[in-house]
């Protein structure tokens, strides 16, 4: 009870029943002994007390068996709370066997003068146990419960931690081994001495109450305002969560050192400790703190605010130093707000990372409601998408006006839903970027590709390249170079078939990093392009200090110089001097064949657009490649000779430490 305490545990379901638990625990160690202590002296004391301490001892080891049904219950991660019906098949599972004990164990001395059902006194007050049914099946009532938890663990063990399981195993089997030795040898009190052993066994190794605590400051961690927002849902409990938001936290990690700002974060969650002691405060990452009420009035709200703005007016000084930090707040009323703690979290991240709510006091009901939702819809969809198989790379024909056929592809990564509806690469290919899981779609797109190129005869179907997206996340990796041609390698693909697009935006945030990858792939052969220039920074020095082959012109640009003669005349510029720097143009967003040809006549190299094909599957892409190639001419048919591929592999930097990889 002490280490409990002391670990400050949260107070869900979990952690109340393991409370009652603990408690029922010491309380029937304290009744064992106290028994044992009377049977000594049992012919100086009252019977009638006699009665009463071994129905105590009996009833609060049958409540111990129960408990840990409900134990067992609680435990099991539960997405929705249970209905009516799951309710009253728990309360008959758990709640009826424990009644018929305790009218068992209670009875005992009401009976007693005719009938003996569990123990009996002599006429020395001496304590003899009954050995008949009643006696077996009080113990076969604990096994129910024992087996129940097994059983309760085993059907939901992919929502259990295996090493609860595990743990429960032991516990069984510590239970079920003292209370053997007990009946054997009436004298050996070991059933209380293994009770206690495998509780404090869970206390250490399940309940671990260092994973609800953040070791900073002290404050409950995230994964404890997740389980404690369930089990607020499940019980219907309302709450009024207050998000303390710290902007800027990259820039001060950066300015003043991470040592310093974890400083300041103690700081901070010493002041909500001392200022409001009547909520449960939480850390939920670096600069992210929660204050949860179960309820407050509209004075008491704007009091807590009031508090929190006025410190957060002043500077915090660490090592005389003034830090000033700005914050903002969201105030959450649940359910009114959110229907989960998953909704909860959502709101406070999407606040946290939209500037738009870079206001002073923010309220979730003041949200865009509708974008919050599905921007959390699209996160918890993205989560999942690559495990359950929801993403899938799409091929938008190339079409070169030299030759007058496709000539290849751009790869596009595309993303359904469970209703199998598809969610725009514009939607969630922002959100992926912020979350960080671009980059395993971005491996997923390249490896698909070249998974796709050495399961078909390229040649045979007039495929010359495949343009790649590269995102801004891929580029600021250092070994992003070293992945692709590792790739690349595993499936045995010429270097000349695949062409990355790289954007503005990539080049502006990483140059030095992004250069070093660029004369690396370039010198390997793999053709790069400059994508959708003219839609962002569109700086000169890029297409001179850069290996790009091509350059993309970005379909807003076309479109607008289709419509407007001074557009038109940029555009027609912009393509003369690319392709005086010796740079192949391709225009995107073509739409009709107007377009395609007028875009023929200003010098494009190649098209791509919906007048020659919308994105499409790759079985698709297949059949169009291989109606296309109709008219290719036997020499364009032939395989890539031996010479030209092993040309091509030695062209590769540090080709044998590929080859071990």
């Amino acid at each position: 009870m002490w280490f409990f305490h002391k670990n400050r545990p949260i107070p869900n379901l979990q952690n109340k029943i393991f409370y009652i638990l603990i408690i029922t625990s010491f309380s029937v160690t304290v009744l064992d002994f106290v028994t044992v202590v009377f049977t000594t002296y049992a012919l100086y004391l009252p019977r009638w007390l006699l009665w009463l301490v071994n129905c105590l001892y009996f009833t609060g080891s049958d409540s111990l068996a129960m408990i840990w049904a409900a134990y067992s219950y609680s435990i099991v991660e539960r997405s929705t709370p249970p209905t009516k019906k799951q309710k009253a098949f728990l309360w008959f599972a758990i709640y009826i066997p424990w009644i018929a004990a305790i009218c068992l164990v209670w009875l005992t001395p009401l009976l007693s003068s005719n009938y003996v059902i569990l123990f009996y006194f002599d006429e020395f007050n001496l304590y003899h146990r009954s050995n008949n049914f009643w006696f077996f099946l009080i113990h076969v009532i604990v096994a129910y419960y024992l087996i129940y938890s097994v059983v309760n663990l085993f059907v939901n063990w992919k929502r259990v931690e295996r090493q609860k399981i595990v743990m429960f195993l032991i516990y069984a089997g510590i239970v079920v081994l003292s209370v053997a030795l007990q009946l054997t040898f009436e004298s050996l009190l070991i059933e209380s001495f293994g009770i206690a052993v495998a509780t404090m066994a869970f206390l250490f190794y399940i309940q671990k109450p260092e994973d609800f605590i953040d070791y900073l400051t002290g404050l409950y961690n995230q994964n404890a305002f997740i389980k404690l927002m369930q089990y607020k849902f499940s019980t219907e409990t309302p709450y009024v969560c207050l998000a303390i938001i710290i902007d800027d936290v990259p820039f001060l990690s950066h300015t003043f050192g991470f040592a310093q700002v974890n400083r300041l974060y103690t700081d901070i969650a010493d002041f909500l400790k001392s200022n409001f002691s009547g909520g449960m405060i939480y850390n939920l990452d670096r600069g992210l703190f929660a204050i949860v009420y179960k309820s407050l009035g509209e004075s008491e709200r704007q009091e807590i605010i009031s508090k929190i703005q006025n410190r957060f007016r002043q500077p915090w000084i660490k090592d005389t130093v003034e830090i000033k930090l700005y914050s903002r707040l969201c105030i959450i009323d649940c359910p009114k707000d959110a229907q989960s703690a998953e909704d909860t979290l959502d709101i406070i991240n999407f606040v946290t990372n939209d500037d738009r709510y870079k206001l002073g006091v923010v309220f979730a009901h003041e949200i865009d409601i509708e974008e919050k939702k599905r921007t959390a819809y699209i996160e918890r969809v993205l989560r999942g998408g690559m495990s359950e198989g929801r993403f899938e790379v799409y091929y938008q024909p190339l079409y070169s006006t030299q030759k007058k056929r496709l000539i290849g592809a751009e790869a596009l990564i595309r993303l359904r839903d469970a209703n199998g509806e598809f969610i725009s690469p514009e939607d969630f290919i922002p959100i992926s970027e912020k979350n960080g899981t671009i980059l395993r779609i971005g491996e997923f797109v390249f490896e698909s590709v070249c998974k796709t190129l050495s399961s078909i005869n390229t040649r045979e179907l007039g495929i010359e390249k495949v343009d790649i997206n590269l995102s801004v996340a891929q580029c600021m990796q250092e070994i992003l170079a070293d992945q692709i041609l590792t790739i690349k390698s595993l499936y045995k693909l010429p270097s000349s078939i695949i062409n990355l697009e790289i954007t503005e935006t990539a080049v502006a945030h990483t140059p030095a990093i992004l250069l070093k990858n660029m004369e690396r792939l370039s010198k390997a052969g793999i053709e790069l392009s400059l994508d959708d220039y003219g839609s962002g920074y569109s700086n000169m020095n890029y297409l001179l200090s850069l290996p790009f082959k091509m350059v993309k012109i970005d379909k807003y640009i076309v479109w607008a110089a289709h419509k407007d003669k001074r557009a038109a005349t940029a555009l027609a510029y912009t393509i003369k001097m690319i392709k005086a720097l010796e740079m192949d143009v391709l225009a995107e967003g073509v739409e009709t064949k107007e377009q395609a040809e007028w875009l023929t006549e200003l010098g494009c190299d190649y098209l791509q657009g919906f007048y020659f094909s919308k994105p499409i599957p790759k079985n698709d892409f297949i059949a169009v490649m291989k109606k296309n190639s109709e008219n290719l001419t036997e020499e364009e048919k032939l395989p890539l000779s031996e010479n030209e591929f092993l040309k091509d592999i030695e062209s590769i930097d540090d080709v044998e430490e590929l080859e071990e990889i």
